[in-house]
C-alpha cells in the first residue's frame, strides 16, 4: 500500500498530488465511491482517503477547469488539459464522466526533460534526430513513456541539432521548451487551434523545419502529417501500437481500400524509422525499466510496406542489425540477461520465449541492488 499522511476530507488537490509525488507515483485517478487511487512503480494503490462522491470529486478539479474547459466538458462530457501546481510540477488533466458523475486521470508531468541518452534508448534513436525530413513514430501503449521520448528528441536538437523552428500541435501540451538552439512554437487543440489536423496544415504555413504532433488521430491528421513529411519536414508523432509492423498497418488501415494503395506508397517515401515502447516492471522492484523496437526505413523495408508485405517487418528487424534495428525480442532478452526483469516477465514480453536462455538467472534474488531505470 502507498504509505501517505492521513488526508482530511477537505484535501485539495494540490494536497494529494503532492503526497502521490512524493512517493513517486506517476498517477492519480479521482473515481466515484472511491478513495483516490495513485498509481506507484505502475501498480494502483488505494490512497488512505475517504471515498469520494461526485460532489468531493467536482471540487477538487474546479479551481483548475478555466471557462473554455468547462465548457467543453459541459457540451462533451470530457476535458483535457495540462497546468502547473507551484511547488510540486506540471499535470495532464482527463476529466471524463462515468455514470452522470465526474471523474478524472491526473499524469505527473516531469518538468525536466531527461537526456537521450539517459532513457535507455538503442544508440540509433540519437542519430535518428539528425534527420531532416520524413516521419518517425514512438509508439506503444498509454503510459510507455512515449511522450518523455519525444521530448528528448527534441530537447536533443534544441541542445546539440542544427537551428531550426519546431512547432508542436499537442492535447494538451505536456512539456514546455526553453530555446537553444532552437525556437519553439507550441499550441495546443482547443486552444490555439481547433484539431490536430488543421493544427498540422496551419504549421507548414508557418515555415517549419520540425513538426512535434502529440497523436495521431483519424484519417484527416494521418494525410497532414504525411503531406508535411512529403514536403521536406521532420515530423515526430506517436501512435498506440504495440509494435513497428501494427503500427504501419494502422497507417494504412485508417483509410478505405480505394485509398490504400496511394497510403501505403506515402508512407514507404516518407517513413524514417519506428520506435516501440514498452515499460517493463524491474525485478527488485524499483519501478520500470524500457524495452524498446527500433525499425529503420531501410529500401527492403519501404518495399515491403509497398507490397503490403507488413507481417513479413519483423522479420527485416531480426535482419537489419547492421542498421541499427533492434527487435522486441532482443531487447528483452538482454534485459533478462543483465538481470534487470524476471524470467517471468521477460517471457511474457516476447514474441518467440524460446530465445531465453536456460537457467535460473531471472529470480528476483539475483536483482537486490540493480540500479533504477525507465522513461
Amino acid at each position: 500500500m502507498l504509505v501517505v499522511p492521513m488526508a482530511e476530507n477537505n484535501s485539495t488537490l494540490a494536497d494529494l498530488l503532492r503526497d502521490v509525488a512524493a512517493k513517486g507515483g506517476s498517477d492519480l485517478h479521482l473515481v466515484p465511491g472511491l478513495p483516490p487511487l495513485a498509481r506507484v512503480g505502475g501498480n494502483l494503490r488505494q490512497m488512505p482517503h475517504p471515498a469520494l462522491d461526485a460532489s468531493a470529486i467536482g471540487k477538487l478539479i474546479e479551481p483548475y477547469m478555466d471557462e473554455p474547459r468547462r465548457q467543453s466538458y459541459a457540451n462533451e462530457m470530457r476535458a483535457n488539459f495540462s497546468c502547473s501546481i507551484e511547488g510540486i510540477g506540471r499535470f495532464r488533466f482527463s476529466v471524463c464522466q462515468t455514470l452522470g458523475m465526474p471523474s478524472a486521470a491526473i499524469r505527473l508531468t516531469p518538468t525536466k526533460i531527461h537526456p537521450l541518452a539517459t532513457l535507455g534508448l538503442p544508440p540509433i534513436v540519437q542519430t535518428l534526430v539528425n534527420r531532416r525530413a520524413g516521419l518517425i513514430f514512438i509508439t506503444g501503449a498509454t503510459g510507455n513513456g512515449k511522450s518523455t521520448t519525444m521530448a528528448a528528441m527534441i530537447e536533443h536538437i534544441n541542445q546539440s541539432g542544427e537551428p531550426s523552428k519546431v512547432m508542436t500541435v499537442e492535447d494538451p501540451i505536456e512539456f514546455l521548451f526553453k530555446p537553444a538552439r532552437s525556437i519553439f512554437v507550441q499550441r495546443e487543440v482547443g486552444v490555439d487551434t481547433p484539431s490536430f489536423d488543421m493544427g498540422i496544415v496551419d504549421s507548414l504555413r508557418q515555415d517549419p523545419d520540425i513538426l512535434c504532433v502529440g497523436e495521431m488521430r483519424g484519417t484527416a491528421s494521418i494525410n497532414a502529417a504525411l503531406l508535411a513529411a512529403e514536403t521536406g519536414h521532420l515530423v515526430l508523432t506517436t501512435l498506440h501500437t504495440r509494435d513497428a509492423s501494427k503500427t504501419a498497418q494502422r497507417v494504412v488501415a485508417a483509410f478505405s481500400q480505394v485509398d490504400q494503395d496511394g497510403i501505403r506508397e506515402q508512407l514507404a517515401s516518407t517513413l524514417e524509422a519506428v520506435i516501440s515502447q514498452r515499460l517493463l516492471p524491474r525485478a527488485d522492484g524499483r519501478g520500470l525499466v524500457l524495452a524498446c523496437e527500433v525499425l529503420v526505413a531501410t529500401p527492403a523495408v519501404r518495399q515491403l510496406i509497398r507490397e503490403n508485405k507488413f507481417e513479413a517487418i519483423n522479420d527485416a528487424i531480426q535482419s537489419g542489425m547492421k542498421d541499427g534495428m533492434v527487435s522486441l525480442d532482443a531487447s528483452i532478452k538482454a534485459l533478462y540477461q543483465k538481470q534487470l526483469i524476471s524470467r517471468a516477465t521477460a517471457a511474457e514480453n516476447m514474441r518467440h520465449p524460446e530465445m531465453l536462455p536456460a537457467g535460473p538467472a531471472g529470480t528476483a534474488q539475483a536483482f537486490a541492488g540493480g540500479k533504477p531505470g525507465g522513461a
